[in-house]
């Protein structure tokens, strides 16, 4: 309404109108879009982080926003502090943006969304760099192309529109740009076209607006551009630069670190004793001809075990994945489910290469989010610890996986040679082993043939036993020693464990690369009514991989075949004496008659009375046995005394609330200690869930809140309450342990893992 009461006419409305299309001039529309468009671009290197549309859509969205924003904000000249308050409200309504899967038709956002999003303003670049590319849009991990998008052009249409300076505005898709190659991969997204297409745009852009721009440059700098395009181009494909570019993922080294958990080959023996006839698994939709499921590969030998790495270019990293583990699935891919029975294990057992892990079950978020996986060495880590109960399905190409028996390599195939890739170095190797490499490869002149001519020679001059009862004597394990004692003997015994370990070394002593696989044998496992295949103990087996040009990692079997056993010599018949004949006794002789002495003419032997030489003997002994032992336990006791120190320390240093948190970071230390982790970052409350989940009747949950109470309270708590706080720390303590076999409880007792970890 007017003052005079009478609403505004059409005519004025109309002029109103042209008032506010008339401000959108020519210069201003390029002052919004070239910086827009520059910001777009320099998003690029994101593309190949998350390979899918929708990422391209979040960017264009919150785009849009940042752009509507600063060009209303520049047109009704709204202070710095009007535009911040727009902008921050409109950037968490539009969330749905940064994370559509958690928004109601992936449009309006939920509290979910808003509870992700702000914690995923500070967390969310962990989460892009340690998940392995493609993110796809789980969860929160659009939100920084969102974030980028929107105050990136926000920030530059707003100095572009506003600033005097507004070439500064430049600067912006500049910062944009660094950061996303720095959150990016090594390969670059057309780097040539886009950067000749950016110049270009920014050099007319700039040009024109300082009212500079004539004809002849309009000419001129396209051609310069495209020389430049094209000489660097041939540059880099004469001189290619011996770094690749810097990314911040290949910095990051994610968790765990696979030193952290037993050697899955260390487990060999319990497999086919006591689990020989349990189900571990049972698997369905095995492509025809697979005939083993991987479990773990191992890369490293310290003289005790073969052990798993991530520290060389032939090992990998354990990275999380993201969408699926591949950006691009197979056509031939199979589809694999797979139930875990009486498996337990941190090892995620696969076939062939596999290409996408789905977790099914009660735990499959938990399980998602402890998955981490090796892409060179096709082995998957599960933090969480899979056991009965947990589903998984694999999509999987089963080729590595898939003999054929009939295949005998041909002459071409014998001279392949080896592909020379860094793996982590083998020490403590017997030099036994060293001299039968070169002992059964004598002749040979391929690599292959080599490695071969190392296979068939061990599976044909050896004899397979796994020690257990009624068969011959075959001690488990493949350190050193053991690896000694079998190649040393007259009939080489042992089993799959053994011959994969010793082979692998074998070849390592011939200069090539080598590990060990464990895995099962299925092609004679047990078909179950549903079709599905049922993996025994009885079904584990271990071999060698031996990478080739062209041919990628092949397999060999050193194991012989389980009816070749090792002959046992009967004894020689012992010899029939003859009955002797017992011949008379002598005659008693007279004793000697010797003549009494003086007390102080005795013998200084008679003085000294036998107690005093069983004392000598006892000392000696205990001499002998006791400072020994005593040096070998004496890590053991400065760890239970350090501990222990650490007990006291927290329940008697410092005010009651320190105590009373002392107390809390006790129990988790000694919860740690049982090898159960709380996620990083996680609050107290939080903790506790993991340990009562993982700890049956652990009871950490109230010991949680009561710390928090304790810390955060008002008023500080009272001695009496600090002392039974500890007093129930020290009952949690004692249930955990109870939860747990008696092996792991003795481990943690002695573990260092709490003391390194503060």
């Amino acid at each position: 309404m007017t003052a005079a009461g009478v609403a505004p006419s059409r005519r004025a409305l109309r002029e109103q109108s042209a008032g506010l299309l008339g401000w959108f001039t020519t210069e201003r529309v390029l002052a919004i879009a070239v910086p827009v468009a520059l910001v777009l671009m320099a998003l690029a290197p994101l593309h190949e982080v998350y390979l899918t549309p929708v990422m391209w859509l979040t960017v264009a969205g919150g785009a849009l926003l940042g752009t509507a924003i600063a060009t209303l904000g520049a047109q009704r000249r709204w202070p710095t502090l009007t535009v911040l308050a727009v902008a921050l409200p409109t950037f968490f309504l539009c969330g749905a943006l940064a994370a559509p899967s958690t928004a109601i038709g992936g449009v309006l956002p939920t509290v979910t969304t808003w509870r992700l999003m702000g914690r995923g303003v500070v967390t969310v670049w962990k989460q892009v760099l340690t998940i392995a590319p493609p993110l796809g849009t789980s969860g929160v991990l659009l939100l920084l192309p969102y974030l980028l998008a929107f105050f990136g052009t926000l920030v530059a249409v707003t100095i572009s529109l506003r600033a005097t300076r507004w070439s500064l505005s430049l600067l912006v898709p500049a910062v944009v740009l660094v950061v996303a190659i720095l959150f990016g991969t090594r390969l670059p997204v057309a780097p040539g076209v886009l950067g000749v297409a950016a110049v270009a745009i920014t050099v007319t852009w700039v040009a024109w607006r300082a009212q500079r721009l004539e004809a002849h440059r309009v000419i001129a700098v396209p051609l310069v551009l495209g020389l430049v395009a094209i000489g660097g181009t041939a540059t880099s494909l004469v001189a290619t630069p011996d770094t690749p570019r810097l990314v911040l993922r290949d910095l990051i080294d994610p968790p765990p670190d696979p030193h952290d958990y037993t050697s899955p080959l260390a487990s060999f023996r319990r497999y086919v004793d006591s689990l020989a006839d349990s189900t571990l698994l049972t698997v369905a939709g095995l492509p025809g001809g697979t005939e083993r499921v991987r479990l773990a590969t191992m890369d490293s030998y310290d003289g005790h075990v073969w052990g798993i790495t991530a520290a060389t270019a032939g090992s990998g990293t354990f990275t999380r994945p993201g969408e699926r583990l591949v950006p691009q699935l197979s056509e031939d891919a199979a589809r694999v489910r797979v139930q875990v029975e009486d498996y337990s294990g941190v090892w995620l057992p696969t076939i062939g290469s596999t290409e996408d892990v789905d977790f099914g079950g009660s735990r499959a978020d938990r399980l998602l989010e402890s998955f981490y996986f090796n892409r060179t060495s096709d082995t998957g880590l599960v933090a969480a610890r899979l056991r009965g109960g947990d589903a998984y399905t694999l999509v999987a190409s089963p080729e590595p996986d898939v003999v054929d028996d009939d295949a005998a390599p041909s002459e071409s195939m014998l001279q392949l040679t080896a592909s020379r890739l860094q793996m982590p170095e083998v020490t403590g190797v017997p030099d036994v082993v060293a001299s039968l490499a070169s002992e059964y490869t004598q002749g040979a002149t391929g690599d292959y043939e080599r490695v071969s001519m190392i296979a068939t020679a061990l599976s044909s001059y050896g004899y397979f036993s796994h020690g257990l009862e009624g068969e011959a004597p075959s001690r488990p394990g493949h350190g050193a020693a053991r690896l000694i004692t079998m190649l040393d003997s007259d009939q080489m015994t042992g089993d799959a464990e053994q011959y994969a370990a010793a082979m692998a070394l074998m070849v390592r002593a011939l200069g090539l690369p080598a590990r060990v696989v464990m895995g099962f044998d299925v092609s004679e496992a047990t078909t179950g009514a549903d079709g599905a295949l049922a993996v025994t103990g009885s079904d584990v087996t271990a071999w060698v991989e031996v990478p080739f040009e062209g041919h990628g990692w092949l397999p060999f079997f050193p194991t012989p075949e389980e009816d070749q056993v090792p002959q046992v010599q009967n004894p020689d018949p012992q010899d029939r004496p003859e009955p002797q004949v017992l011949q008379p006794p002598e005659p008693p002789q007279e004793p000697p008659v010797v003549p009494p002495l003086d007390r102080g003419e005795a013998p200084s032997e008679q003085e000294q009375p036998e107690e005093d030489t069983t004392a000598e003997r006892i000392l000696f002994w205990v001499a002998v046995v006791g400072v020994p032992l005593l040096v070998l336990l004496s890590p053991f006791l400065v760890i239970a005394l350090l501990k222990a120190r650490r007990w006291r320390r927290r329940r008697s240093t410092g005010p009651p609330e320190t105590r009373i948190a002392g107390g809390w970071a006790e129990l988790s230390d000694r919860v740690l200690d049982l090898g159960v982790v709380a996620g990083t970052g996680a609050t107290r409350r939080e903790a506790a869930t993991t340990f009562d989940g993982e700890l049956t009747g652990a009871g950490t949950t109230l010991l949680a809140r009561r710390a928090d109470a304790g810390v955060f309270a008002p008023e500080p708590p009272s001695q009496a309450e600090v002392d039974a706080y500890w007093a129930d720390v020290a009952t949690a303590v004692r249930q955990a342990g109870r939860g747990v076999s008696w092996r792991r409880r003795l481990r943690a007792r002695f573990t260092l893992r709490s003391l390194r970890s503060r």
